[in-house]
Formats: C-alpha cells, structure tokens, sequence
C-alpha cells in the first residue's frame, strides 16, 4: 500500500525544479521493495510445494501381489514394500478373465471344484503398514494342480490402493506369476457388491 502511495504521489508531484518521477531515488527504491516482495511471495510457494511433494515421499506406499510355493503348498500374498501405509479400497480376481464373489469361487472356478485344505484373509477397507505381508489365499500342496505354475495364471488380481494423502495407485498382475504392473489413478473404484475379498 505505501509503495503505490508513494508512486501515485510522484506522478502527482509537479514540484518546479524536480526531474521526471521514474529519476527519483524514491521512485527506485518502491519498485525494488515491489520486487523483493513478489520474490518472496514466489519463493514461499515454491518452498510450499517441494515440502508437499516431501511430505508425500515420506508416506509413498506400494503394494506388490506376489506368489509362492514351498513345501507345505502355495500361497497368493499382497505385500507393502513401500514406506508408508497403504489403505485397500478394492479388490477384483478374476479367473479367465471373469471376475469372481470370493476366494472360495475362485478356487471351484480354477480346480473345478473347492479344495478341502485352504486358507483366506480379506483385505478389502484394510491398512498395510510398511513391511505388512497378508496372505489373501494358502493351498495345502496336496489340493495343488499338477503343472501349478502353467495354471496359476488364469488367476488374475487388480488391487486398488491410497496413500494417507488419498494419492491413489492400481496395482495388477493379469495373469498370477508375471510381473505386477502399477498406474496412478484419480480415485479407486468402489468395491463390488456381494464380493469378499
């Protein structure tokens, strides 16, 4: 407001024996003041903005759907390897392309009927701290097909996730046993009625 005062002020001052406003040393001195300032004001928005995308760093999740056998049987496992939490929003698995209700339909779709040895865990409206594992399904090894990996990937499992600032991420492996593929998205999807995952 000063600044603007005293410009308005020089351009008004016809004082005999003066030189023109834009000579005058106060003149000078309100238009570096006017710079200093809108410097400022750009600086602190810059500072504003790289300590947001710090801050978001410090929180980034990144879930991984991954998938094992061993000696006691197989297991399908969802993993947080990133460094901050993440919040499932929604889960779609699909078997040959057609998406499922649950794991138990996924398993009579898959082996052709429901295993008797198996376990499940749901993740839907869940967190994953850092380092967290969840296995979605365990198969005893004696319910496993022969020649599991060329079956294993009928299975498909799309994961959609959120940061704790609602930056959102789908997280996809198409066919169990090939690499997982992520993509930044607005917002997740709603979850499937009458589907338990």
């Amino acid at each position: 407001m000063e600044v603007s005062q005293t410009i308005l002020m020089n351009l008004s001052d016809n004082t005999p024996g003066r030189g023109r406003w834009y000579t005058e040393p106060e003149t000078f001195i309100a238009v570096a003041a006017l710079i200093v300032s809108i410097s400022a004001v750009v600086v602190g928005l810059y500072e504003a903005s790289l300590q947001r995308h710090h801050d978001r760093a410090e929180v980034w999740p990144r879930v991984e759907i991954q998938t094992f056998t061993g000696d006691k049987g197989a297991t399908l496992s969802v993993e947080n390897t990133g460094i901050g939490p993440a919040v499932i929003k929604s889960a779609v698995i699909t078997v040959d392309g057609v998406a499922q209700q649950n794991m138990r339909s996924v398993l009579k779709s898959w082996l052709g009927a429901e295993p008797l040895r198996f376990g499940q865990r749901t993740i839907v409206d869940h967190g994953l701290r850092p380092g967290d594992k969840v296995d979605l399904l365990s198969l005893d090894r004696s319910e496993m097909p022969p020649e599991f990996w060329d079956h294993i990937g009928r299975i498909g499992v799309t994961i959609c996730y959120a940061s704790v600032f609602d930056d959102f991420w789908i997280v996809s492996s198409e066919h169990l046993g090939t690499k997982n593929v992520w993509r930044e998205v607005a917002h997740c999807p709603a979850q499937a009625k009458n589907t338990d995952f």
